[in-house]
């Protein structure tokens, strides 16, 4: 494993000032908020290319979430994705023909070397009928309703056919778990890391990213974000370990 943790630092994130942990300050490469223009992803590929995709990845606030396609496109074996996102992060760009962060799951899935499934942990009812007709046998859905009423209760496959990788957008928990600058679904901290152990007990974990800071941080942001960031790394970095 290369680099345990990495953060990428566009914005200047709470963890990314943490003892041993690789930051890569990126707040001077023009065309990456939100949208990603050709001329930054070549470098920001190139980046992460010599980081590899294992380990723990901070990728700033959900602006930056694209960055995930960036790793995924790293792993050369069969795998499955899994995304908790308050969001669905599968609308073609609303603007010019580029990567944003609402497009980058539609683009990973339409690439050669797409997971063989993802699973999307979080958006509300309904957010699926926005997605093409074509995608929706290779993804699985839980939606907040499903979370809120059935908790621990869900049904995830006993033993996990392949490998996965975790994609965390923090818009998935509630308001006292994170801050960040898009809405917000109501999943506690302890109910993600209780997802993430069992889906960990239960398969190979490749790696993990995190995305959702506050894009411009107030005090209070930093700290319940640095304490959810913290717990994750806690989290991750245990099932991790277990199968190094």
């Amino acid at each position: 494993m290369k680099n345990r943790i990495l953060t990428l630092d566009f914005t200047g994130t709470g963890l990314s000032k943490n003892r041993g942990i690789t930051r890569i300050c990126l707040d001077q490469l023009e065309g990456t908020d939100g949208y990603c223009s050709e001329e930054a992803a070549a470098v920001l590929r190139k980046i992460i290319a010599g980081a590899g995709y294992e380990g723990i990845h901070f990728l700033d606030s959900g602006n930056y979430h694209y960055l995930t396609k960036f790793f995924l496109e790293l792993i050369r074996q069969p795998y499955d994705l899994v995304v908790f996102d308050h969001h669905t992060d599968m609308q073609p760009p609303a603007l010019l023909p580029l990567l944003s962060c609402g497009s980058w799951l539609l683009e990973t899935m339409e690439q050669e070397q797409a997971p063989v499934r993802a699973w999307l942990i979080g958006p509300p009812a309904g957010a699926e009928a926005l997605i093409r007709e074509e995608w929706k046998h290779k993804i699985r859905w839980i939606t907040e309703e499903d979370l809120a009423a059935l908790g621990e209760r869900l049904s995830l496959p006993e033993k996990w056919p392949r490998p996965v990788y975790f994609s965390i957008d923090k818009d998935v928990l509630r308001r006292q778990d994170a801050r960040t600058n898009w809405d917000q679904g109501q999943m506690t901290l302890e109910d993600l890391c209780g997802f993430i152990e069992k889906i960990g007990s239960r398969t190979e974990i490749l790696g993990a990213d995190i995305c959702g800071s506050e894009f411009v941080e107030t005090a209070e942001g930093r700290a319940v974000n640095s304490r959810t960031d913290q717990r994750l790394v806690e989290c991750l970095d245990k099932i991790l370990k277990s199968r190094r």
